[in-house]
């Protein structure tokens, strides 16, 4: 079972206090990586894999950006054309409304256009199923704990339609990781 670190932060930005888990990356691994990762006993070459993964990716934005949802393998990914756009009524100093929003207000010129991406429940509950969380500290520090945040977790049926790592969660701005390496869809 792989194991991942993860911490507590303290939130005090908003109106309510409350902490919360945040998982401490052991670092990015780099398209080159993955590709090199992926060659491993089989009979496609880095450079192979490389260009067959860069070119299905370009198809893929091609195809999201002619409205399609596009499904990355059976059970895994599913990557969408996105666009978030909200207005709310403007509202007099004294919390009256000024002006009321409308349906009409809503437009794709005030809105941001990204790709969004879904986590398969399957793919999520094998996750949850495979990963051991390790509490630590601010320093690195493991922290042991009696009720650590995988009691309970450990044996979920990923078929028993349990759903403790997440699944089916919105990635809405379309990715978060940041640009590891070699970009699939640069140039």
């Amino acid at each position: 079972m792989a194991k991942v670190k993860y911490t507590v932060k303290e939130n005090t930005k908003t109106g309510t206090h409350s902490w919360y888990a945040v998982p401490v990356f052991n670092g990015t691994l780099s398209f080159s990586e993955l590709c090199e990762e992926a060659c491993d006993d089989n009979t496609y070459s880095v450079e192979e894999m490389k260009g067959c993964v860069s070119k299905f990716m370009k198809i893929v934005q091609r195809e999201a950006a002619r409205g399609f949802r596009c499904r990355l393998g059976e059970d895994f990914l599913t990557v969408y054309p996105n666009l978030s756009c909200s207005v709310k009524d403007e509202l007099n100093p004294d919390g009256t409304v000024k002006k009321e929003a409308t349906a009409k207000d809503v437009t794709a010129n005030n809105a941001k256009s990204r790709l969004g991406c879904t986590v398969s429940s399957k793919f999520s509950q094998q996750f949850a199923t495979s990963v051991s969380w390790q509490k630590v500290d601010k320093n690195g520090n493991e922290i042991e704990e009696e009720n650590d945040i995988t009691q309970g977790n450990s044996n979920v049926d990923p078929n028993s339609g349990e759903e403790p790592g997440g699944g089916e969660t919105p990635g809405g701005n379309g990715g978060n990781g940041g640009n590891g390496g070699d970009d699939p869809f640069a140039g």
